[in-house]
């Protein structure tokens, strides 16, 4: 019996203790927060937003998706993102009133980077498995968002403008529609973008990651920081 009770207690102990570890695990994962806006500059004129503007320096975007890491007890959340954007759209003025036309972002996949870290595993081989067996990125380098015409509310732009924009993106050489919900605002002399879309990898033809140490989810949050300046 009292053998019995120290082994019983022995494997309470490894019970415990592996929970432990997997909450350390997990607690140790760290992914950034979703893109946001800055402070917004104060309204100006409607008419100042007229012209050609394109991306700027300091724009990012990427992806977030759920995924089961090897050895962790529950899923987490992969993040990768990078700077290597491009593209612009038109401001103007029709019957008194503002339109955004010919909108095209276009992203280097090439580039994305895992911005989310684990205290015992290197995301970056992940990276690599991505670009090269998934996103084949050797074959379709960019992924490209584009879209028509959109109208802006009517008055100075104060504060922060909620849209849904619906248009084209492409990746791994498919086109689907989609619609992005997205904020806009002033940001010194220029303007600033946050937005995402929600797509699921496989309408692409994107094989879901299944690698060694990770298996990921197929819905994906394409998540994008534009900043906009004149061009």
């Amino acid at each position: 019996m009292r053998r019995g009770l120290i082994v019983g207690g022995a494997a309470v102990a490894l019970v415990v203790a592996i929970g432990g570890a997997g909450a350390m695990l997990i607690g140790s994962h760290q992914s950034p927060p979703r893109l946001a806006l800055g402070s917004p500059t104060p309204a100006g004129s409607a008419s100042d937003l007229v012209g050609r503007w394109k991306v700027g320096s300091g724009s990012e975007a990427g992806y977030r998706v759920r995924e089961q890491f090897i050895n962790q007890p529950a899923p987490t959340e992969a993040v990768a993102r990078t700077s290597h954007v491009a593209g612009g759209l038109n401001v103007v003025a029709a019957a008194g009133a503002l339109r955004v036309t010919n909108v095209q972002v276009t992203v280097d996949l090439a580039s994305l980077q895992s911005q989310d870290r684990y205290a015992t595993y290197q995301v970056y081989q992940r990276d690599f498995f991505i670009r090269t067996i998934y996103l084949e990125t050797n074959q379709y380098p960019a992924a490209e968002f584009k879209a028509g015409s959109v109208s802006l509310p009517s008055g100075p732009l104060s504060g922060t403008i909620t849209l849904s924009v619906s248009g084209k993106l492409t990746v791994h050489g498919v086109s689907r529609d989609v619609t992005t919900k997205l904020q806009v605002q002033r940001s010194g002399a220029g303007l600033e973008v946050v937005g995402s879309i929600d797509v699921d990898m496989r309408d692409y033809g994107v094989e879901v990651p299944s690698i060694a140490f990770t298996k990921a989810e197929p819905g994906v949050v394409i998540e994008y920081h534009l900043l906009l300046v004149r061009g």
